[in-house]
């Protein structure tokens, strides 16, 4: 994930399509950044061209994550087209917040190709374990209706919205 900032010097998730803090401010609305403090410069990408016109358009919901063992048992997680990063840190696309097992920064990716309408989950590194149904995930592993996929203390059914029944690109 990157930050963007808006013409008021606001930073904000790329994940979002306009800023927050403007939004706020303009419904006189006091509020911290993303993190829990006062905005404070960061390390930014500015989406330029063909990705800002990307980013603009929303992504389509294509299947959840439910956790059903763990700290976080009984909250669902949206999956999207494109790649879904899972992590600890309130930036990564399935945040585990209280999942103190699970690496903060990209555990692991569930990639959704719509063109394929096919799901993948992906190790992001070595050491981070990763598993699917009781198997270590070593380096990928295609994900099907209701696999368990286990993150340290952490398990989580894949549910799939997108399937042979239903497509974005039918």
């Amino acid at each position: 994930m990157h930050f963007i900032q808006c013409e008021n010097n606001h930073y904000y998730s790329d994940k979002l399509l306009s800023c927050p803090y403007c939004a706020n401010q303009k419904a006189n609305v006091e509020v911290e950044d993303i993190f829990g403090r006062k905005q404070q410069k960061i390390d930014t990408v500015i989406l330029s061209g063909e990705r800002a016109a990307n980013r603009q358009t929303r992504k389509k919901t294509v299947g959840w994550l439910v956790c059903i063992e763990g700290e976080m048992a009984g909250e669902s997680f949206v999956l999207y087209e494109g790649e879904n990063i899972i992590g600890r840190a309130a930036h990564m696309d399935v945040a585990l917040l209280y999942e103190n097992t699970v690496s903060r920064e990209g555990h692991a990716s569930i990639r959704y190709d719509g063109g394929k309408n096919h799901f993948m989950l992906y190790s992001l590194e070595p050491d981070r374990k990763v598993y699917c149904n009781s198997r270590e995930v070593k380096m990928r592993k295609s994900l099907k209706d209701r696999d368990v996929i286990s993150l340290g203390n952490c398990s989580l059914v894949f549910v799939a919205f997108c399937d042979s029944s239903f497509s974005w690109d039918q």
